[in-house]
């Protein structure tokens, strides 16, 4: 039983939480967010879950000169050889296609997974990602961003779908913060702002739409003081 759930369970992370792109704008500046659930909002539900998340926030806070696009898919990993890749996805090629002017990037809670992680391939891979992006000839401003934190579930009694912290607390997180400095990439530290706040979690993973408010106001602060 326990088998047939996982697979149930990765079936619908593939094929049913798969958004569909949003509309760009091109008259405006536009902000592509890439990530995975945290991104997507899987943590808010309901019939206007969309009005939860930490993007329609953001998008509130910065004002009709801005358009942030949701490009978060669910399950998916930095690493190429993760269970569900991101660069596999339409949405990494259309993220490209676009030349946004501003990237807020975050990838690294999956690869946090017992059967995904690899620090070493994580870190390689994150470099090229990242630089990825850099290349594009419109120069967009890029933000990378440390991974919230991950809690214990309560109901369950440890850190639901197989996330292990540590190699957050321990790994992604410090080596983010690294890679900022050294490249003099800025970053957005959710895991410094999460970490003594469960209450942002309902799941222990994912954040509500008190832990979105949170996230937003903290990209919000690093975007206006560029303006």
């Amino acid at each position: 039983m326990a088998d047939y759930k996982e697979m149930i369970g990765k079936f619908v992370l593939k094929y049913l939480v798969v958004p569909k792109a949003p509309k760009v704008e091109k008259d405006k500046i536009r902000i592509a967010c890439i990530g995975d659930s945290i991104t997507y909002g899987a943590g808010v539900t309901g019939k206007n879950y969309k009005r939860s998340t930490w993007e329609y926030f953001l998008q509130q806070k910065l004002g009709d000169d801005y358009q942030v696009l949701n490009y978060g898919i669910s399950g998916r990993t930095l690493q190429n050889e993760g269970d569900y890749p991101y660069r596999k996805e339409k949405f990494y090629r259309i993220t490209h296609k676009i030349q946004a002017e501003i990237y807020i990037i975050m990838l690294g809670t999956n690869d946090a997974k017992p059967y995904n992680w690899d620090f070493k391939r994580y870190r390689d891979q994150f470099r090229r990602f990242v630089a990825g992006y850099k290349k594009h000839p419109n120069q967009p401003k890029i933000y990378i961003m440390a991974p919230s934190k991950c809690f214990v579930d309560e109901s369950i009694g440890k850190v639901g779908y197989d996330i292990l912290n540590e190699n957050i607390e321990r790994k992604i997180h410090p080596f983010i913060l690294d890679y900022a400095r050294q490249t003099g990439t800025e970053c957005i530290d959710l895991y410094e702002l999460s970490e003594n706040h469960p209450e942002w979690f309902d799941d222990g993973v994912h954040p509500n739409a008190k832990g979105n408010e949170a996230f937003a106001q903290r990209i919000f602060e690093h975007i206006d003081w560029e303006r």
